[in-house]
């Protein structure tokens, strides 16, 4: 069965035609594809990806054979795909904005948090881990050495 492929510009790459008609999901497969089976452009065997297909070309992949033409309506079709091309830049500038805001919020409430925190810290005498000497200069009062330092003489 013959498929028609309308392109827009004047050509198009194989790896393109293989990741629009779902035979490969990524252009990286295109390489090992095209090593496992079989295409052919115009009757001959191709392995290169990057081969580009221009108006006119005939493809078999698979079994399948597509045939590469000129669309008529070229323009609508090019605005059409700008269209939606700035339709979803649209949406990834809001999502990185929000995601922006989102970060700011939280950096500002992780600041109030450190400084509430820290003038606790500050009113109770305790270093930054809560732990330590509660006043600066003074010391415990119970024993701090082995017990042999400690026992009366």
């Amino acid at each position: 069965m013959t498929k028609t492929i309308e392109i827009t510009t004047e050509y198009i790459t194989l790896t393109q035609l293989l990741k629009e008609e779902n035979i490969i999901s990524s252009g990286g497969q295109a390489k090992y594809y095209l090593m496992d089976y079989p295409v052919q452009l115009n009757g001959e065997l191709e392995n290169r990806r990057g081969k580009k297909l221009y108006d006119h070309d005939e493809v078999i992949v698979a079994g399948e054979t597509y045939l590469i033409a000129l669309a008529d309506d070229a323009e609508a079709l090019i605005a059409q795909a700008q269209q939606t091309k700035d339709a979803r830049a649209l949406a990834a500038k809001k999502t990185v904005r929000d995601d922006r805001i989102k970060a700011q919020k939280a950096a500002v409430a992780k600041a109030r948090k450190e400084a509430r925190f820290a003038e606790l810290r500050k009113q109770s005498r305790t270093r930054a881990g809560g732990f330590g000497r509660s006043k600066p200069g003074q010391r415990g009062n119970g024993p701090k050495g082995p017990g042999s330092w400690n026992s009366p003489r």
